[in-house]
């Protein structure tokens, strides 16, 4: 707790009617500015290995409708590798799950034939890792990432959240900004030459266990009627 409560690791955001001078002085008043020893956190994990605890589980969960998760192991990311996380993020849309030591790529949905989606999935990456990304997709993935970054500054509180996100990865808006528009569609052609392996795919199925509610169509109809 000393060493992942310091006030290093964290980031103050203030909003509203006040000043800098204010948020300051009150931050001294705290001793939040007293300068502080170092803490030093030792990681005590074994290294993450390649291979699956699991291929496959199945559980029973108050759901209306059969959901999935696919993911995929890779190579854990060193800290600092900004591009890497984002070059991953735009490969087919998967959402990118990294902590120290670990990362994968995820895909989750909703489908009452979630063994279908998997193996569509499988041929989509395939058949992408083949022909190489489709350069005009890929560049409107790019533009909707920035679009995204950029939309988030219009907000106070997002943008807060945003540069509290960024700040405590050591990296910046304007760093994300120009890592994004470094990438191009032959770096993703190389990453897919090795992530997304189906031999490092693990599924989860999360069928209904009968007790969720289920929506009343009959309500439904007779408002449209």
């Amino acid at each position: 707790c000393e060493a992942f409560y310091a006030p290093g690791n964290m980031v103050l955001a203030a909003a509203g009617n006040t000043t800098m001078e204010q948020v300051l002085a009150a931050c001294a008043r705290h001793g939040l500015l007293d300068p502080r020893p170092e803490e030093r956190v030792q990681r005590l994990w074994a290294d993450e290995p390649m291979t699956l605890a699991a291929a496959e589980k199945r559980i029973r969960m108050p759901v209306s409708k059969p959901c999935f998760g696919l993911g995929f192991k890779e190579a854990p990311l060193a800290p600092d590798d900004l591009r890497s996380e984002m070059l991953y993020d735009l490969v087919l849309g998967g959402e990118v799950l990294r902590v120290d030591g670990c990362c994968c790529i995820l895909f989750t949905g909703e489908s009452d034939e979630p063994d279908t989606v998997k193996q569509l999935l499988l041929d989509e990456i395939e058949q992408v890792r083949r022909a190489g990304i489709d350069r005009e997709i890929f560049t409107l993935c790019k533009n909707e990432k920035y679009g995204q970054l950029i939309e988030n500054l219009e907000n106070v509180e997002d943008s807060a959240s945003q540069m509290a996100d960024f700040a405590l990865s050591g990296q910046t808006v304007a760093q994300q900004i120009a890592t994004l528009a470094a990438l191009t569609a032959e770096d993703a052609d190389a990453a897919l030459q090795t992530i997304l392996q189906p031999g490092r795919m693990a599924a989860m199925y999360i069928d209904p266990d009968g007790t969720a509610d289920l929506p009343d169509t009959d309500d439904e109809a007779e408002l449209e009627d």
